[in-house]
Order: structure tokens, then C-alpha cells, then sequence
């Protein structure tokens, strides 16, 4: 269809009204690229996964997704050599990680309808599950994006210093 009948249709205005509909940014990015299609084997697909993702929404114990932060910017800067991420971007990539985490757990859960499972089975893989990240930003990160003592001994000795040369008690 050209542009002209689809403004007819005010095709935009509905998917804006999906893509406000969508639990993250990058999902409403998505709907926003979609354009009406003929193939018939992708609609059939498309509706498939839908159901599927409506009968996990609505089985006995709901299924909700995670949050999903934008980190492509983030992750871009990344390629250059030398550059790190500040306390906001650690935070959004433990966020990321946790939602990967708790969505592979809850597709692979075996209380969840079989052929749900089944349907969304090929996103298991292309979800990153790494614990150990996950509580490594966890530990050195507080929820403020301010760095924890725990970060390191070094900063740990440093603010504790710092702490005693105000007059703060310190604890032993």
C-alpha cells in the first residue's frame, strides 16, 4: 500500500496506539516500523506467537515481561578502546540481564502451558543470562547509580579514610 492510502486508514495512528502499548522503548520502536504485509507465512507466524505470549499472560500464575532497557548507545560507545560505562548504564545492563534471566526462567518453567513454550522456545537462546555480571554490578552498584564501598578495597580503605579525616565514627 503507498503512503496516502495508509494515512486513509490511519494506519499510523494505530500503530502509534500499539507501540503505546509496548512495556519498553525498543519494542515501541518496533511497532513503529511495521508496515502491513501480504506474506502469508509471517502473519501466520506473528499470530501464533501472539497466542502464545496471551496464553502465558493469562495462565494461573501470569506471565509479565521484564523491563528492557535501551542500551545501544551504550554499547556502541563500547567500540571505542578505553572508554566505560558510568553507574546509570551498569545499572540499565544489570536491569537487561535480569529481564533476560527471569524471561529464560520463565519459558522454560514446565508449570507454563507446553505449546507456549514451545512457540517462544527459539528466543531462549538469543537471551543472555550471565549471574555473575548481574551480581557483580549488583554488589559495586546501588540503586541511586551511586558506587557502593564494595566496589573495591581500594575505595573501600579510601572512603573510610575519608570518613575518619571528617570526624565520622567509624565502625571497626
Amino acid at each position: 500500500m503507498n503512503r496516502h492510502a495508509l494515512a486513509v486508514l490511519e494506519f499510523p495512528r494505530v500503530l502509534d496506539d500499539v507501540a503505546g502499548r509496548a512495556t519498553s522503548e525498543l519494542g515501541a520502536g518496533h511497532v513503529r516500523t511495521l508496515a502491513p504485509t501480504t506474506d502469508r507465512a509471517w502473519i501466520e507466524r506473528e499470530h501464533a506467537r501472539i497466542a502464545a505470549v496471551r496464553s502465558l499472560r493469562d495462565g494461573d500464575a501470569p506471565w509479565h515481561p521484564e523491563p528492557a532497557p535501551d542500551l545501544r548507545a551504550a554499547l556502541e560507545r563500547l567500540r571505542v578502546s578505553g572508554l566505560a560505562w558510568n553507574a546509570t548504564e551498569l545499572l540499565a545492563a544489570k536491569l537487561l540481564l535480569r529481564s533476560g534471566r527471569r524471561t529464560r526462567e520463565a519459558l522454560a518453567d514446565e508449570k507454563r502451558p507446553a505449546a507456549a513454550r514451545a512457540m517462544l522456545s527459539s528466543f531462549l537462546e538469543r537471551l543472555l543470562q550471565d549471574r555473575g555480571a548481574e551480581s557483580s554490578i549488583e554488589r559495586c552498584i546501588a540503586d541511586d547509580a551511586t558506587v557502593k564501598d564494595e566496589a573495591s578495597p581500594a575505595l573501600r580503605k579510601l572512603r573510610r579514610e575519608l570518613r575518619a579525616s571528617e570526624g565520622e565514627l567509624i565502625p571497626a
